[in-house]
């Protein structure tokens, strides 16, 4: 498939995630790194949270996005970009484009929560909902980016997204130099991409982990099959996970730096919702909390020091009220 414009799939460096966290520090500060007392407790291990889900736009994708749309404006002055999100890309658009005075057009799934659909529009956005699913929102919005003269800002298949997400990684070895083990949540695949290139080339001895919805993984089957496979159907709550079809440029980089991926089901994904916040004092989407329900459903070795990247925190109203009633 040709690129589209604005869109730059080259093999990922190192100096693109320096040039990358260049940009971001200029709108962006470094996420906390927390080791929560009483989460640690509860768990009976100690592990270390790394709080995307406290950026500015609720989630990790803002690096990815500012650093996308601030490259695009270093070659135009004035731009207009589109994408397709399941959410968190798209607020992350939305904000990044209104701090960097551009215009910007973001394709939802309805499916996609509806504070999420409801903050893009406040921060200036042109919202357009579509289809159940990320794959449904992205055929239309790439129709869309070749009819219209705007640069298109893919959610996870571009070399500067993917630097930007890679700046976690630097910062996590900044403020955990003794780190052992990543957990990441992998939906599209830009962050687990991003962090695992940068933490494999700078401390390769790090075990990177990866975590995907029961009810979507495309990733953990084409790994495990040896090719690619496109899912029939997604059903889960962690909607930032969602994706039927994975990207060839991030399957290769999935496939050569993380070295396992594991499965949490629906109801590990809504315990680790409540644990996070009544233990962790976190708000996480379905998506930011895979990572603690690896750790609740026993399947990371927590011998190793460790880091879960606790990638969001938008989660819709109705979902969040019927998880946080439910039992622990």
């Amino acid at each position: 498939m040709p690129l589209l414009r604005g869109q730059r799939l080259e093999p990922l460096t190192m100096k693109d995630v320096d040039i990358a966290m260049t940009r971001i520090r200029r709108a962006i500060t470094p996420s906390p790194m927390l080791s929560i007392e009483l989460l640690n407790l509860y768990l009976k291990h100690v592990i270390y949270t790394k709080a995307e889900s406290l950026q500015p736009s609720g989630s990790f994708k803002l690096r990815g996005a500012y650093n996308k749309i601030a490259s695009i404006r270093e070659q135009q002055e004035k731009v207009s970009v589109i994408t397709a999100s399941s959410g968190n890309h798209a607020l992350s658009v939305s904000l990044s484009a209104r701090w960097l005075g551009q215009h910007a057009i973001v394709v939802v799934p309805e499916s996609a929560p509806m504070m999420k659909k409801d903050m893009c529009r406040a921060l200036g956005a042109e919202v357009i909902e579509h289809g159940r699913t990320y794959d449904d929102a992205y055929l239309l919005a790439q129709s869309l980016a070749e009819k219209g003269d705007v640069n298109y800002v893919h959610p996870v298949a571009d070399t500067d997204v993917v630097a930007g997400q890679g700046t976690i990684a630097l910062e996590v070895i900044e403020q955990l130099p003794d780190v052992e083990q990543v957990v990441i949540p992998i939906g599209g695949g830009g962050l687990a991409s991003g962090i695992s290139f940068v933490m494999k080339t700078m401390k390769p001895d790090v075990k990177i982990v990866g975590v995907q919805p029961e009810g979507s993984p495309a990733f953990y089957e084409s790994l495990k099959k040896g090719r690619f496979v496109e899912l029939r159907e997604v059903n889960t709550i962690a909607d930032g996970l969602s994706c039927k079809k994975i990207e060839p440029y991030l399957l290769d980089m999935i496939s050569r730096w993380v070295d396992d991926v594991v499965l949490v089901g629906e109801a590990a994904i809504k315990r680790a919702i409540r644990v996070g916040l009544l233990y962790g004092k976190l708000l996480l989407e379905g998506a930011g909390a895979a990572s603690l329900a690896a750790v609740l459903e026993g399947l990371l070795d927590l011998k190793m020091k460790t880091v879960i990247i606790a990638s969001g925190s938008n989660i819709d109203k109705q979902l969040f009220t019927d998880v946080i009633n439910e039992k622990l």
